[in-house]
């Protein structure tokens, strides 16, 4: 029997429902020189012999990157700051996180009479590890928009991008010559989920990845008093989980989380997270009392952004769990909270307790409440396909 075909409708439905979590977050414009004389600590990054440039800002709204090389119109290259984030906030620092995203687009070009190849390229994970992105670009002449792909990053990469450049190649025919780089642009299509913590088995640092313990420590039995992981454990039961033990009699612990990557000594290693594009947090955690007692245990959610300036999550609106060793799902609100494109940790901070209690964290999720709108044209586009189906035989999501 011939396959039949979807009608348009029905064929968005089938996409609306088979849709798939995944990790992302905001595509956005990183760099746009807005103010003269400052180039938002951009540098020559390497380059071949006796090559030399001037960067400058003298307008406003571009950098101006200017060749003044003894071997004229060779090879050099230029980046942003190896601890610069973005233009705004300028506080940001570490790593860029572009997890999820597809590409970045380039306003640049330059005032020559002819095209010269160019190397877009990012030093990223924690060891700067250098990758092109895609092959060279021929540039041509004036100022163009080239979009290169960030297919050729691995995960951990994607989450901590370094340093972003263009390495010009030899164009001696046309002797030195005069660039500009405008706006400066991350993008891809803006999703929904993200994952920022699993604690699976297999993630860096045996399942730890980069949880510290933050403040309150000497709630966590086995912590050395500092900010690190002392006391913390990972459960590989299950498909692993973050455990410790939060001692009763006082305030409770706080836990904290960076992008995901090993803390390796230093928290500077896991920054930094872009959660902008989201609306809510999920905690999935369990509290359970060995001598088997129950009643509840309250926590609430905080961010240090922007160099770790500390912000609680609905102005520390707590939330609380039963104590029965089972994983409850715990959510707070986004809404009001600042610079969360530039997120140093993402912890929780559990309330004080009269017993000894084994916590265990599975889940740190983010999420996009979908709008209003978005959700009924769904439902109604699903009843629409539901009404047809008399019409065009058994509706399936298939291709």
């Amino acid at each position: 029997m011939p396959r039949r075909t979807l009608p348009g409708s029905i064929a968005l439905v089938c996409l609306v429902l088979l849709a798939s979590p995944v990790l992302a977050q905001s595509p956005s414009v990183l760099y746009t020189f807005p103010t003269p004389a400052n180039i938002s600590q951009w540098v020559r990054n390497f380059g071949a012999a006796n090559t030399s440039a001037t960067l400058s800002n003298p307008a406003g709204g571009a950098l101006t990157i200017a060749e003044t090389s003894t071997a004229t119109g060779a090879t050099q290259a230029f980046s942003d700051d190896f601890n610069r984030v973005r233009e705004s906030p300028s506080a940001g620092s570490g790593g860029l996180d572009l997890t999820g995203l597809d590409f970045l687009e380039f306003d640049f070009g330059h005032n020559g009479s002819a095209n010269v190849d160019v190397q877009f390229f990012v030093q990223a994970s924690t060891g700067a590890t250098f990758v092109a992105l895609g092959p060279d670009l021929s540039v041509a002449p004036g100022v163009n928009t080239y979009q290169v792909p960030l297919t050729g990053l691995t995960a951990a990469q994607q989450v901590y991008v370094r340093t972003l450049g263009m390495n010009i190649r030899d164009h001696a025919a046309q002797g030195n010559l005069t660039w500009s780089l405008g706006e400066l642009r991350s993008g891809g299509t803006s999703l929904t989920q993200r994952n920022l913590i699993t604690h699976d088995v297999g993630t860096p640092e045996g399942g730890l990845q980069g949880a510290i313990v933050n403040f309150d420590n000497a709630a966590v039995q086995g912590n050395n008093g500092g900010q690190n992981q002392t006391g913390l454990s990972h459960n590989a039961s299950g498909s692993g989980s973050l455990q410790w033990t939060d001692l009763g009699g006082s305030q409770g612990a706080a836990i904290s989380w960076g992008n995901g990557t090993a803390f390796n000594g230093n928290t500077f290693n896991m920054r930094e997270t872009d959660l902008s594009n989201y609306d809510e947090m999920l905690v999935r955690i369990s509290a359970t009392d060995p001598t088997g007692g129950g009643g509840e245990l309250g926590l609430n959610a905080f961010f240090q952004t922007n160099n770790f300036t500390f912000q609680s999550a609905e102005g520390g609106a707590g939330r609380t769990i039963p104590i029965d060793g089972q994983f409850h799902d715990l959510v707070w609100s986004l809404a009001g909270l600042n610079n969360m494109n530039v997120v140093d940790l993402t912890g929780i901070n559990l309330f004080a307790h009269p017993q000894n209690l084994v916590i265990n964290v599975d889940l740190i999720q983010f999420n996009v409440i979908p709008e209003p709108a978005a959700a009924w044209t769904a439902g109604a586009l699903l009843a629409l396909a539901l009404r047809r189906r008399s019409r065009i035989g058994a509706i399936a999501c298939v291709t």
